[in-house]
C-alpha cells in the first residue's frame, strides 16, 4: 500500500507543476507614444510684416503712402510630440502644436500735423501647426566651479602733512556646481493654416485716431505659416513667415504677411 502511494505521488507531481506554470502571468510596461507640451512666445519684427500694399491706389483702407511697418505678437501654445518608434532612436520624430495668438500690426507715412496718417489692426489667430524633428539631442549639464573672487578699493585723503590710506577690499566665496541636471536640445521645422480674427482696427489721420470701422475692411481672413523652432532647455527661439490667404480689404488684394522674431519659455521640461 505504502509503495503505491509513493508511485501515485511520483506521477502527479509533473502534472502540478505544470498546472502552476500554465498559471504564470507577465506583466508588460509600456511607454508613453506623446508628450505634452505648453509655454508661451513673445516676439516683434520691424519692417516688411504687416499690411501689404499700403498704397491708396491699390488699398482701400488708407489715404496716403504708409511705409514704416511694425509688428508685435504674443502667445500660448499646447504642443503633441510622437516618440519615435525606431529602436536605438530617442526623441519625437513628429507632432502638432496649435496656439492662441495675438498679433498686433501698425503702418504710418512717418508725418505729423495735418500730414500724418496710421493704421493699427490687432488679431487674434489660432493656428493648426504640423512639426517635424530635424534634430534632438539629451544632454544633462556639466559639473563646473567657480573660484573665490575678491576686489579692493583703495581710497587716499591727502592731509598735508600726510596721507591717510584706506583698503577696502570685497570677496566672493567660491562654490561648486555638481551638474547632472537633464535637458535637450532640439531643431523642428512646422507649417500650417490659421484663421485670423480681426479684434479691433485703428485709423489715425491728421493727429485724431479712431476705431477703424471702414466697412471694406473684413473681420478676418485665412493664412498660412511655416518657421523654424530652436529648443534650448526650457527657452524657445522661434523664427515664422506668415501669408494671408484671403484679403482683409473688400474688392482689393490686401494681404497681411511677414516675418517674426519670437523667444519663448517652454512650461516643462523636454525630456524623451
Amino acid at each position: 500500500m505504502k509503495h503505491s502511494l509513493l508511485w501515485f505521488a511520483l506521477f502527479i507531481a509533473p502534472g502540478s507543476v505544470i498546472a502552476q506554470e500554465t498559471h504564470t502571468y507577465s506583466t508588460q510596461v509600456h511607454p508613453k507614444t506623446w508628450r505634452f507640451n505648453s509655454g508661451f512666445d513673445v516676439g516683434a519684427w520691424w519692417g516688411g510684416t504687416g499690411v501689404t500694399p499700403l498704397e491708396p491706389k491699390t488699398d482701400a483702407l488708407v489715404q496716403s503712402h504708409l511705409m514704416h511697418q511694425t509688428a508685435y505678437s504674443g502667445d500660448i501654445y499646447l504642443e503633441w510630440l510622437r516618440k519615435k518608434n525606431k529602436p536605438g532612436s530617442v526623441g519625437p520624430g513628429f507632432g502638432i502644436k496649435t496656439k492662441a495668438t495675438w498679433d498686433w500690426f501698425t503702418a504710418s507715412n512717418g508725418g505729423d500735423g495735418n500730414g500724418q496718417e496710421s493704421l493699427t489692426l490687432n488679431y487674434v489667430n489660432v493656428p493648426l501647426l504640423f512639426e517635424y524633428c530635424l534634430s534632438f539631442k539629451n544632454k544633462v549639464t556639466r559639473p563646473s566651479y567657480t573660484a573665490t573672487t575678491s576686489y579692493t578699493n583703495t581710497y587716499v585723503f591727502d592731509h598735508g602733512d600726510y596721507y591717510h590710506i584706506i583698503y577696502n577690499t570685497t570677496s566672493t566665496p567660491g562654490h561648486y556646481n555638481p551638474g547632472g541636471v537633464p535637458y535637450t536640445d532640439a531643431i523642428f521645422a512646422y507649417a500650417g493654416p490659421q484663421i485670423c480674427y480681426l479684434a479691433k482696427g485703428f485709423h489715425s489721420l491728421n493727429g485724431t485716431e479712431s476705431v477703424d470701422t471702414d466697412p471694406a475692411l473684413t473681420k478676418s481672413y485665412a493664412g498660412f505659416i511655416a518657421g523654424f523652432c530652436f529648443y534650448l532647455a526650457n527657452l524657445n527661439v522661434d523664427i515664422s513667415y506668415q501669408r494671408g490667404l484671403t484679403s482683409i480689404c473688400t474688392g482689393k488684394s490686401v494681404y497681411v504677411s511677414g516675418c517674426l522674431f519670437r523667444l519663448g519659455f517652454n512650461l516643462t521640461r523636454r525630456k524623451f
